[in-house]
């Protein structure tokens, strides 16, 4: 998301340097390549915290940031880290983007860094939440709800687009019949996306006799669960694994069904708004905002409910192409509404300006009300 901000705010009124806590990894060159500074702090151990801090510090000292932006979990306590003790006192602002379905589950390490931020959350202008889900998880734990708001991500609506060619392009990939539904997914493998429940769907579906083939784009899944729920049931062939691309895009219009089969863990994932974007009708699991996001375009069923995922499969199928059709642009025309690119960097600059004005009013936010407020 970062990157696509970054993108897509070229022309705005900020410039953007961008400092990595870690050692640089693929997205720097491409960050870069837009014209856009990146800096390292190469960061591998916590011995080597003291002196990734040391240059952290050095760095801002040199650029003198109005506003520092801290980006997920690490990169805001660095950011914090960063302002202390600056007799200049640059805005901070935080970015969340993760969920919390239960704290319990997140690593010891996890935990400790969530109530370090806790407590210095009240020193911070601002914190922003792709969703209100994420937000509500997080002041559960103690985060400060005083200057909070709500910036959903954003969906370049160019780029995820209806695509007439897309279909034929995924069914060869996928080495199917042209005539078969495709019902697809983009995540990597993990327990919380649920791929054995949209295995099982779709099996369930092929037992009723519906000739579906499920598509399941990311990292992880060669000989993964999907594919053992896949052999277990007696449907490997109608499977399609795909490993990580770079042309999303491309594929996702082919979909007939984008099916969201996560049971926690989501906040606003980002692969349902890109299909919406490029007119496929979907089906979500009521986990974080997704309900919210996909709202009356597109259908909601209970979490870990494979039956019920496999019933709003067939509401779609029944409707045929046209119907489809139809769900798949009320769809599109609600991103362009909600979750657009656009709207986001509008938000996000909002936010920027908001934070470093001198004269806000104490407890206030800004003063724009972000989609579902």
């Amino acid at each position: 998301m970062l990157r696509r901000y970054l993108a897509a705010s070229d022309q705005g009124p900020w410039r953007h340097s961008v400092v990595s806590v870690l050692p640089e990894g693929s997205l720097a060159g491409q960050i870069r390549d837009m014209g856009v500074p990146v800096h390292s702090l190469g960061l591998t151990s916590a011995a080597g915290t003291a002196g990734a801090l040391r240059r952290l510090r050095n760095y801002l000292r040199r650029e003198g940031p109005d506003v520092i932006h801290g980006w997920m979990y690490h990169g805001c306590l660095a950011s914090w880290a960063g302002r202390v003790g600056r007799r200049d006192r640059p805005a901070l602002v935080w970015g969340i983007h993760h969920s919390l379905h239960d704290p319990r589950n997140e690593k010891p390490a996890t935990r400790g860094m969530l109530r370090a931020m806790a407590a210095l959350s009240r020193g911070v202008d601002l914190v922003t939440y792709c969703s209100n889900a994420s937000r509500r998880q997080h002041e559960a734990i103690g985060f400060s709800g005083d200057r909070s708001v709500l910036i959903p991500n954003g969906v370049d609506i160019d780029l995820f687009r209806p695509d007439p060619n897309a279909r034929p392009r995924l069914a060869a990939l996928c080495d199917v019949p042209q005539e078969r539904i495709l019902v697809g997914n983009v995540a990597r493998a993990h327990p919380m996306k649920d791929h054995h429940a949209m295995v099982r769907a779709v099996a369930q579906l092929v037992g009723q006799g519906r000739d579906v083939q499920a598509v399941i784009v990311g990292e992880g899944h060669e000989g993964g669960a999907a594919a053992q729920e896949a052999s277990r049931l007696g449907i490997s062939d109608r499977l399609s694994l795909l490993s990580v691309r770079d042309d999303i895009h491309r594929l996702v219009p082919g979909l007939d069904v984008f099916l969201l089969s996560s049971a926690w863990g989501e906040a606003f994932p980002l692969s349902v708004a890109e299909a919406m974007s490029a007119g496929v009708a979907c089906v979500v699991t009521d986990v974080g905002d997704c309900a919210d996001l996909v709202g009356p375009a597109g259908l909601v069923v209970p979490p870990g409910d494979s039956e019920a995922q496999a019933r709003a499969v067939e509401r779609l199928i029944a409707a045929g192409p046209d119907g489809r059709a139809e769900l798949g642009a009320q769809a599109r025309d609600r991103v362009r509404a909600r979750f657009s690119m656009p709207r986001y960097v509008t938000l996000q600059n909002e936010a920027y300006e908001w934070a470093r004005a001198p004269d806000r009013p104490p407890g206030s936010i800004p003063a724009h009300a972000a989609p579902g407020e």
